[in-house]
């Protein structure tokens, strides 16, 4: 098959062509049939092997953080090989394994780029729901996609397809706050939420050999896993359904938390007295609704509120070859990759049903 002929060829995935409508139950993705854009000379074209259900899909098929783009196709953390190379690309070539992340194009040219934070870029283009040269971006949950070529990073080849999948999203979610807030042999690190992003996490910690690594979840559910993946501390913020006060050697004993999972019902308050004067709260994930904070920990004990957004290109393959070396994976759970298979995964993870990360599995789509 010529170039021209590739460029032709129509992609299809699974798509939402409306806001998942969750009080009527219309919550199943369809398969979509798409005409990719063609490809520029710094891009490749990508055939997916394993693409990860992130919860950040979830809000966007529910459209829940107001900014979906319909018929939307999820997908930004996926593994596949490269069938097409663009004129100006010289460091891939064909059937190299690339992984791209939520962030697929960068202008590397402003502030932000020139900075080391491509992923912060004032054009950046996201690898799904963004509109680029009048072509709407379509994520994973489909066959093939193009990514400029500098996003699509080269993956070790000591991390399996589906394991290195999640690494993309929650991965560097969870490593980029280890680099830029110093995080290691001498901090007392804590993590809330021991879901997708806060087992990977645990290992991050683990693997920087943090002086302490203390989990916080809601209920003692997970308390053995997390000893597993590394924590040496665990404090379960409810007992028989009611809230519990933190336990008083931890409060004000960490230097930084990461949130990695909140709702409705998480007690901010509790988290900030656990962080010491001058310590940092690191915000990780997003919820629909907004965070209420009370100022007082902040102004009067200098408490740092940050957030932190994936990572550039170069995070990516220093996080991959740190995970490499120290050999921190995802726990996972793969599918099919079905229309059913991956209607089911959401619908799993919807629920809370999934147990840290699921992996949809299997090149093309049906």
């Amino acid at each position: 098959m010529d170039s021209t002929e590739k460029q032709q060829e129509q992609f299809i995935g699974y798509a939402a062509l409306k806001p998942f409508d969750v009080a009527a139950g219309e919550i199943s993705l369809v398969p979509y049939k798409f005409d990719p854009r063609p490809l520029d000379g710094d891009e490749v074209e990508i055939s997916i092997l394993a693409c990860g259900i992130c919860g950040s899909d979830v809000h966007q098929l529910t459209n829940g953080w107001k900014r979906a783009h319909f018929p939307l196709i999820p997908g930004h953390e996926f593994i596949g090989r490269i069938t097409a190379i663009g004129t100006n690309v010289h460091h891939l070539k064909l059937n190299d394994r690339v992984g791209v992340s939520p962030v697929c194009r960068s202008c590397d040219s402003c502030e932000q780029c020139q900075d080391g934070f491509r992923q912060l870029c004032y054009k950046k283009v996201s690898t799904y729901g963004s509109l680029y040269k009048g072509y709407r971006t379509y994520g994973g949950y489909s066959n093939k996609a193009r990514v400029q070529a500098n996003w699509a990073i080269k993956i070790p080849d000591n991390i399996s397809s589906e394991e290195g999948a999640p690494l993309l999203c929650a991965g560097i979610t969870t490593y980029l706050p280890f680099i830029h807030q110093n995080i290691g042999e001498n901090s007392v690190v804590g993590m809330v939420g021991i879901g997708g992003l806060g087992h990977l996490a645990i290992q991050w910690a683990r693997a920087k050999k943090c002086k302490k690594v203390v989990a916080v979840s809601s209920t003692s559910a997970k308390a053995a896993e997390a000893t597993e993946l590394g924590a040496t501390d665990f404090i379960a913020l409810k007992k028989n359904g009611c809230n519990k006060s933190i336990p008083p050697e931890y409060l004000k004993s960490l230097d930084v938390l990461l949130v990695c999972g909140s709702g409705k019902s998480t007690n901010w308050d509790d988290l900030l007295s656990m962080i010491k004067t001058r310590g940092k709260l690191i915000l990780l994930d997003l919820p629909d609704d907004p965070v209420p904070l009370t100022s007082t920990a902040f102004v009067l004990r200098h408490i740092s509120i940050i957030g932190s957004f994936v990572g550039s290109s170069d995070d990516l393959y220093e996080m991959l070859a740190f995970a490499s070396e120290t050999g921190v994976r995802p726990w996972i759970n793969k599918i099919g990759n079905t229309l059913d298979d991956v209607n089911q995964g959401i619908d799993r993870i919807m629920n809370g049903k999934a147990h840290y990360r699921l992996v949809i599995c299997g090149e093309g789509r049906n």
